[in-house]
């Protein structure tokens, strides 16, 4: 895949941001799955982002959470319409404050569950949205829209994302002045 570059102004609502950090976690979401990537963001217009980052379901300046990413590319799912959009973003917005999904993020990593995650996976069978982890939040928004993406919504990650024959790779995310 050539890299190419896209600015922050040629984002689009529903676009998925998929990045990378230094942090000791997310190098290890990348070694567990086998990936370039280690979290999944929405973009949802106006310059922001939903994310589910521990503990919760955020909404934040995609500015400030690219301050810390090594590597940001964004992928887009070609002719979604207008109501499809607004369909992932008012998901997205729905689940704000919810809590992040940390057994769900490990169990779809392949590294397992540990003990003290099984409660929160149980309680997550009986109801997936209850809360999310980032893949997650991203795959269940699609699917609010109408759009399955190709795996089960709660095992999907950002590998899965970025491997998706359904999305179509835009570009690295270049942010002016940083």
């Amino acid at each position: 895949m050539a890299m190419k570059a896209i600015s922050m102004g040629k984002l689009e609502k529903g676009d998925i941001i998929l990045s990378t950090t230094s942090d000791p976690v997310s190098k290890i979401v990348k070694i567990a799955t086998s990936s370039k990537f280690s979290h999944a963001r929405l973009y949802i217009g106006g310059e922001h982002v939903i994310e589910a980052i521990d503990p919760f379901v955020k909404k934040n300046k995609l500015i400030d959470v690219l301050k810390g990413d090594l590597h940001a590319a964004v992928y887009r799912m070609p002719n979604l319409t207008e109501a499809q959009k607004n369909n992932i973003v008012n998901y997205a917005k729905k689940q704000i404050d919810k809590s992040y999904d940390l057994s769900g993020a490990i169990g779809s990593s392949g590294v397992g569950i540990s003990v003290a995650g099984i409660i929160p996976t149980i309680s997550n069978l009986i109801d997936p949205e209850s809360d999310f982890y980032c893949s997650e939040l991203v795959a269940f928004a699609y699917k609010n829209a109408g759009v399955k993406l190709e795996k089960f919504f709660s095992q999907t990650t950002p590998k899965d994302l970025a491997h998706n024959t359904k999305l179509k790779y835009i570009g690295n995310l270049k942010i002016v002045g940083m």
